[in-house]
């Protein structure tokens, strides 16, 4: 005599959430849930700016090969357009001189008040030989308390 299979509890719910809701079921949609936890974990992060906003107060000044065929670098100014003070998160990606990706790197800087300037360094990920070049490739600037 074999005994009928039951799932566990947790494949159970996981079903349950799967199948569409019913007219007359009590069940909300999921998107409604997932919507509601985005909004509320953005209002907590308070306001950030990325993408190209961001990116205009970004200038890269430097872009150096390590001599020793190590990590390269990257740094350069930022100079916050924004009505307050902000702190800025930078992607760098490095290339060689056949655009091969080389690494990434990054900088954070914590405040820079209002149209004032600060300066920002990011060393590669990677070793790289030969020249090597620099391109920022996002910036996020997060209001600063």
């Amino acid at each position: 005599m074999t005994r009928p299979h039951h799932a566990p509890r947790e494949q159970q719910r996981s079903r349950q959430l799967d199948t569409p809701s019913r007219p007359g079921s009590k069940r909300r949609p999921l998107v409604l849930v997932v919507g509601t936890m985005t909004a509320v974990g953005a209002a907590l992060t308070g306001c950030a700016a990325s993408g190209s906003t961001a990116a205009k107060d970004v200038t890269i000044t430097a872009c150096t090969p390590s001599p020793t065929n190590s990590h390269p670098t990257a740094g350069g100014q930022i100079l916050n357009h924004s009505s307050k003070a902000s702190s800025y998160t930078i992607h760098v990606k490095f290339s060689d001189s056949a655009g091969n990706d080389v690494g990434d790197g990054f900088a954070a800087v914590a405040k820079v008040n209002a149209g004032t300037t600060a300066t920002w360094h990011a060393d590669g990920s990677l070793n790289a030989k030969g020249p090597v070049k620099c391109a920022v490739t996002s910036v996020t600037r997060t209001l600063s308390p």
